[in-house]
């Protein structure tokens, strides 16, 4: 397949980079709506978080008919899983923690902040985080409030599965909060979802803050440091473009993908508990060291989100560093290599072992349009 090329336009000025930015959104929203409009559900876990990205349309536009498009798809997916019997009392019969929640946290949590009102979003989600802190008795218990724990890796509403290596906690577990959260919004007078997400989070906090290295994952006893066992080869059995976790980057990574920082920084500011906040900078600390790396764009969005929910401008001087050097404005075209393939997960924020080539005039591209973006708003540039 040929690389696509596509010339860069420069706008005027922000107003009109606003309006063609939300054009070409509507665009290939129009041509989802087109294409799956009348597609029944599959049996794919996630079939639904390629809408997440129309987030930023929706908030700009509040478009009805692209509203009750998701909600159709919602329905549909719901209505499919029910009826395979892949969900019973509203999650899945089945899952580990990384893919199992991606539905709910990702496409559930979108829907849920562009229509907070809708109550079929708000009972779905419901229905789900009752599980987590075993407050439905139609399911057998996932979380072990004594030791403050999730039991396994694999829960259900058929139980648990706790063959060895099982009951280990990893970052993925933090999905399993951002629910409760995301219930919490839905239901702000019902505040146990809320005390879940304290009482589990602050094990982390104090697991990230008693080492030098950031924890790989929690144990019924304590944390673990390094993979040994069963423990690595379950985890990698469903966790397959994680990367080798030896470095700090790596390990700091693993909570990113599970939105840590936004996670430990909510319940800082929920609570004033400092361990939280303190949590949020030791994962940010090494993530900062790559935002040079065109492909570390999240951690630039997590460093947004820190200034955000904080105020605190630390990171600033590393995001102006990373572009001191870039001129986007130079670059007049940019291409997609989806035949490349690097054949394995390289170390690093944002990589993948089947991650296209993005090139900028043909060579390896160098900017990227989060951090690019985080550095206007740092320079107060329009």
């Amino acid at each position: 397949m040929p690389i696509f090329t596509q010339a860069v336009e420069p706008s005027a000025d922000v107003a009109e980079a606003r309006a063609r930015f939300l054009a070409d959104l509507h665009a290939w929203i129009t041509d989802c709506m087109a294409r799956y409009g009348d597609a029944p559900a599959t049996d794919v876990h996630d079939q639904g978080t390629y809408i997440t990205g129309w987030e930023p349309y929706l908030r700009a536009t509040g478009d009805r008919e692209v509203l009750a498009f998701i909600t159709r798809t919602r329905d549909r997916i719901r209505d499919h899983f029910v009826t395979t019997d892949q969900w019973r009392h509203g999650y899945w019969r089945m899952q580990e923690a990384h893919h199992g929640t991606e539905h709910f946290e990702l496409f559930l949590g979108m829907l849920s902040r562009v229509a907070p009102s809708d109550s079929e979003t708000r009972r779905q989600l419901f229905d789900a985080a009752e599980h987590m802190g075993n407050w439905s008795a139609e399911a057998p218990p996932w979380f072990d409030w004594e030791r403050r724990r999730f039991r396994s890796l694999f829960f259900g509403t058929d139980g648990v599965r706790l063959e060895p290596g099982m009951d280990v906690n990893t970052p993925d577990h933090l999905r399993c909060v951002n629910i409760c959260l995301l219930a919490f919004d839905a239901f702000p007078n019902d505040r146990r979802f809320l005390d879940l997400a304290v009482v589990y989070m602050d094990e982390w906090a104090q697991a990230i803050l008693a080492g030098e290295r950031l924890p790989l994952a929690l144990t019924p006893t304590g944390a673990l440091h390094d993979f040994a066992g069963p423990d690595e080869a379950v985890y990698r059995a469903f966790a397959g473009e994680a990367p080798d976790l030896h470095g700090a980057v790596d390990r700091a990574e693993n909570f990113l993908t599970s939105d840590g920082v936004n996670t430990f920084l909510r319940l800082w500011q929920e609570t004033g508990h400092q361990p939280f906040r303190q949590a949020a900078e030791r994962i940010l600390d090494p993530l900062v060291t790559q935002l040079a790396d065109p492909d570390a764009g999240a951690a630039a969005g997590a460093v947004r989100a820190y200034r955000q929910w904080t105020g605190d401008t630390r990171y600033d001087a590393a995001v102006l560093d990373a572009v001191a050097d870039l001129d986007p404005f130079a670059v007049g075209s940019l291409g997609l290599d989806t035949d490349f393939r690097l054949g394995h997960r390289p170390s690093g924020v944002g990589k993948r072992s089947d991650m296209p080539r993005w090139l900028e005039d043909g060579a390896p591209r160098r900017c990227n349009p989060i951090t690019l973006s985080v550095a206007a708003e740092i320079r107060g540039d329009r």
